[in-house]
């Protein structure tokens, strides 16, 4: 969590505060729940770009309590193979991005039910069909090659119908099709409002972001700057376009369309 409570009153932002003065702080920062209150820890930031934050043992029913890596990789994990074992389409589920935590004034925004499931009818037939969001999809293709082939029905957030194998491209085999899908990999580089898979010779597909959504995508991803994403995990839905270079882009102008995950919680569970 970003803010907390300094001697009971006033507010304090983890951000702001530097390593070298931590011991300042030592046994006055407090949850700023009414009833939790309770004493909190100050983290630095993080080598794969975490932003410094606040930590402690919250209180049962405390807003602000959150849940560990292992236990968001588990549920997303979940919510994918609930689909998978009982339903015979899966369907991409926009959300309002942000760390797959519990909601606070830190973390706006929801997270959405696990394995939610529809009944609609398909060429006369009623079709099981479960939906899951992004980040757990994103989670899943990197774990599971068996999953990356998978031939199941696949029908994306703008009604693209597809399958998992052909409509969720890793960008080292990415085709280039007319259609929407989905792109995932790894970041190599970046610089300014561009994400890239590859360096520009490699000609790997590439995510520009408009201005206006990239304050979204870092909060909701935990980190500072785009720069502190490289290295990371990234899945994209959208429209591949081709850029003056010739390489494969996707112009982003909604931050629910993509996804990260830090390379050391990518496979943790």
């Amino acid at each position: 969590m970003r803010w907390a409570r300094l001697d009971g009153s006033a507010d304090i932002d983890a951000w702001e505060i530097h390593e070298s003065d931590r011991h300042l702080y030592r046994g006055r920062i407090t949850c700023p729940d009414a009833v939790c209150r309770v004493g909190l820890h100050w983290r630095k930031r993080s080598k794969d770009g975490k932003v410094p934050t606040f930590y402690g043992n919250h209180l049962d029913g405390c807003g602000y309590k959150t849940e560990s890596d292992e236990q968001i990789a588990e549920r997303e994990l979940e919510e994918v193979d609930a689909v998978i074992n009982t339903c015979e389409e899966m369907q991409i589920r926009l959300e309002p991005p942000n760390g797959g935590r519990t909601k606070t004034k830190d973390t706006p925004g929801a997270i959405g039910g696990t394995g939610i499931t529809h009944q609609h009818r398909g060429n006369d037939r009623n079709v099981r069909a479960g939906s899951t969001g992004l980040r757990p999809l994103l989670r899943k293709l990197i774990s599971s090659p068996e999953f990356r082939v998978d031939r199941m029905p696949l029908t994306l957030s703008d009604g693209t119908r597809t399958t998992i194998a052909e409509g969720c491209q890793h960008v080292d085999g990415y085709q280039p099709t007319d259609a929407t899908c989905i792109v995932w990999g790894k970041i190599k580089t970046t610089k300014a409002d561009w994400i890239n898979s590859g360096y520009r010779d490699e000609k790997l597909p590439a995510v520009r972001m408009w201005k206006d959504v990239i304050s979204n995508i870092l909060e909701a991803a935990g980190v500072q700057s785009v720069g502190d994403l490289v290295g990371w995990y990234f899945l994209v839905e959208g429209q591949f376009g081709e850029t003056s270079a010739g390489g494969p882009y996707v112009s982003l102008r909604d931050a629910n369309r993509i996804a990260f995950l830090p390379d050391s919680a990518a496979s943790a569970r």
